[in-house]
Order: C-alpha cells, then sequence, then structure tokens
C-alpha cells in the first residue's frame, strides 16, 4: 500500500534489468539471447515500436504462446502515440480533454455525471464550480473546514500522482484522516499540495463505489477504461478493461502495489481474465487477493449504462476518432471521471494478454490512415 500520508510524486515504476531478463527468459523458454535480441530489434521497427523493455515486460520472448503475428500487435508507448496521431489528426479536439476543469463544466453542461467539484486551488485562475482557494491561508481555512470525504489531485496530473483521499478535518491534532486511517498534519498536507500550486489542485466529492466492488475491493473507486472508436457508423466501444483496486490503494493505477487488472467483455460487462505484474513477475487471478472474492465470471454492475454514457459522451467528441474513458461504478450509478487522446493500451493488453492492434481495433486504425 502506498504512503497516504505522503502525496506521491513519482511513480513507483516496475525496473527490469535486461541482461538478467533475457538470461532468465533463455532459461525459462530455450529462446537465445541472441534470438531476443533480434526480435527486439524487428519489432522495435514496427508500428508498435516496442522497446526492450516492453518486449519483456509483455513476455514476447514466449514463443510458444506468440507467434510472430501476434508479437507484431502489441504497442509500446511509441506505438500509442502514433496511433493517437493517426486517430485524433486535430489537434483543437485534445484541449477539452486535457483540462480537468474545462472538460467536467463541459460534460456537466450537457447532462453527464461527473464528480463534483468541490474546490479549486490556485493563486490565479477560478474554477466557478466549487471554492476558490487562492491562498495558503485559504487552503489551510479549506481543510480545517473538512466535514466531508474528498479526493484531491492536481489539474494536470496524470497516473495519480499527487492524489490524496481525505475523510475530514480533527481539531484536537491539527490533522486530516485519510481513507486508509493515517493522518497528515494540516500545515504538512498543505505543504505537499503547494508544489503542485503551479498548475492548481482541485477537491472533489470522493466518489463510493457500487456495493457489490466495495465488497470485493473495498472503499476505494477502481473506474473501467473504455476505449471508444468514433466510426462512419458512430461510436463504437472497441475495448474495455477494469482497473481492479488492492493493496488498501487509495488510485486505480497499475503502478500502485497491489492494484490489478481485469479483461471485460464489452458486451456484457463479464470479467473474463484478472492480471498483474511485468515480465517475470505477471500473474493472473482467480480471486481478489484481499476479499478472497471470486473474479472471472463476475459482472460489473450497471454496465449496459456505462456503456450508453461512454458512447453517448464520445459523440460530444466526435474530432477525437479514439478516446480512453473513465467510468467509476458508484453508488449512484455510472460517472464519468476524465477522458484521455493516450489511453494506456498497455492496460489492456496486460489484461488480456494479448496486443491489442489486431481485429477490430486493427481495422479501425487503418480506415483512420484512409
Amino acid at each position: 500500500m502506498t504512503d497516504q500520508t505522503r502525496l506521491a510524486q513519482t511513480k513507483e515504476a516496475a525496473t527490469i534489468a535486461l541482461p538478467q531478463a533475457m538470461a532468465r527468459a533463455q532459461r525459462e523458454t530455450g529462446k537465445s539471447v541472441f534470438g531476443q535480441a533480434r526480435e527486439m530489434l524487428l519489432l522495435r521497427r514496427g508500428l508498435g515500436g516496442i522497446t526492450p523493455q516492453e518486449y519483456i515486460a509483455n513476455r514476447l520472448f514466449d514463443d510458444d504462446r506468440f507467434t510472430t503475428a501476434d508479437k507484431r500487435a502489441f504497442l509500446g508507448v511509441r506505438g500509442e502515440h502514433a496511433v493517437d496521431r493517426i486517430c485524433n489528426a486535430d489537434h483543437r479536439w485534445r484541449a477539452p480533454v486535457k483540462d480537468k476543469i474545462v472538460f467536467a463544466a463541459m460534460m456537466r453542461g450537457l447532462g453527464f455525471p461527473v464528480p463534483e467539484l468541490i474546490a479549486f486551488h490556485h493563486a490565479r485562475r477560478r474554477c466557478f464550480m466549487g471554492a476558490d482557494l487562492r491562498t495558503r491561508e485559504d487552503l489551510l481555512g479549506f481543510l480545517r473546514g473538512l466535514k466531508r470525504p474528498v479526493f484531491g489531485k492536481p489539474l494536470g496530473g496524470r497516473w495519480s500522482l499527487g492524489a490524496a483521499s481525505l475523510e475530514g478535518y480533527d481539531a484536537p491534532s491539527d490533522t486530516v484522516r485519510t481513507l486508509g486511517g493515517a493522518t497528515i498534519g494540516v500545515e504538512d498536507l498543505a505543504d505537499q499540495i503547494a508544489a503542485f500550486a503551479d498548475e492548481g489542485y482541485l477537491f472533489q466529492e470522493r466518489l463510493v463505489p457500487h456495493a457489490m466492488l466495495a465488497e470485493i475491493c473495498g472503499p476505494a473507486v477502481g473506474t473501467v477504461r473504455l476505449l471508444t472508436a468514433m466510426t462512419g457508423r458512430g461510436p463504437e466501444l472497441i475495448a474495455t478493461v477494469w482497473k481492479v483496486i488492492g493493496g488498501g490503494n487509495i488510485a486505480d493505477n497499475f503502478w500502485r502495489r497491489g492494484n490489478m487488472l481485469a479483461a471485460i467483455d464489452s458486451d456484457s460487462g463479464t470479467v473474463l481474465r484478472v492480471a498483474s505484474g511485468l515480465g517475470h513477475e505477471a500473474a493472473t487471478h482467480e480471486s481478489h487477493p484481499d476479499s478472497g472474492m471470486p473474479l472471472p465470471g463476475l459482472v460489473l454492475p450497471d454496465w449496459q449504462a456505462a456503456r450508453a454514457t461512454c458512447l453517448s459522451a464520445a459523440t460530444a467528441l466526435a474530432g477525437l476518432r479514439l478516446i480512453g474513458w473513465d467510468i467509476a461504478l458508484t453508488e449512484r450509478g455510472p460517472v464519468i471521471v476524465e477522458a484521455n487522446t493516450l489511453p494506456a493500451f498497455n492496460l489492456h493488453q496486460i489484461a488480456t494478454g494479448r496486443g491489442l492492434l489486431e481485429g477490430r481495433f486493427a481495422e479501425f486504425v487503418a480506415s483512420c490512415r484512409r
């Protein structure tokens, strides 16, 4: 579990020691180090842009599991950027999804469910949908008046860096309680938030997961990443993954130790496969490690409503042909948390154990090129 008294400023990224990993892959599969290196060079040149570390992370050295065509279907970070440029060529459409305040205001104005914005800390900019905390004194006053749970995050943040899940204020100790039961001194918390002051810091309502999911994963919300493709026939749901929270984490990002990824059938919302770890540490799960409750075969709650919300919202951003939507399945139904034009394709690849650039997704990317 991540230390909830410190706002994370860097990811706890898994590091792969390449020589050792390649030697282990040779021992496990019989594929020579030379053969692996040659294949790494070939996959680096394709659209996927797979790096040597991504090659190991996705276990592409395993010839019993993957054919050459299977391996070419994997997309690395370079490949993700290339696909984004192909599918979302008009950069003017990116602005509404890059700014969390603008995005929330737009979605709310169009009638879509989004988290309530409670306050915003920035010296100059205003949010108009919650309290504006211009100064440190304003921020301290807000924290000391906290009577309801809130979720805090930097305005321009990614990967849940800088996120905080707060319960409320304790006056005798002048501390704020976190979701996990830890406490942070108010002055200390304000100092940590100040590290994000240039971009601004948001406080939103803390969403409550659907009762079924809370029983499995605990009180924090793990969103579902729905990948929509804007085709000539309208929006289509093309891939889906559930970011499963574990290990007492406050956010669902895969880099947080204990979290998992679940491949989801896009039509029914059924969990197909659950995975964690990368490369030689990769594992699959039949049950949740914390609650012991079964995962594969589970049908996510309010799935058809989540699908409908996502597909409808995609029509408001029709100039972005490929969007990754984060939808929270909450006690009051699906809620749109954010939209992404670089939607971390590897989340889907880890969850399914397959490359994304095949089948319907490959057809769609090809159509965007034409």
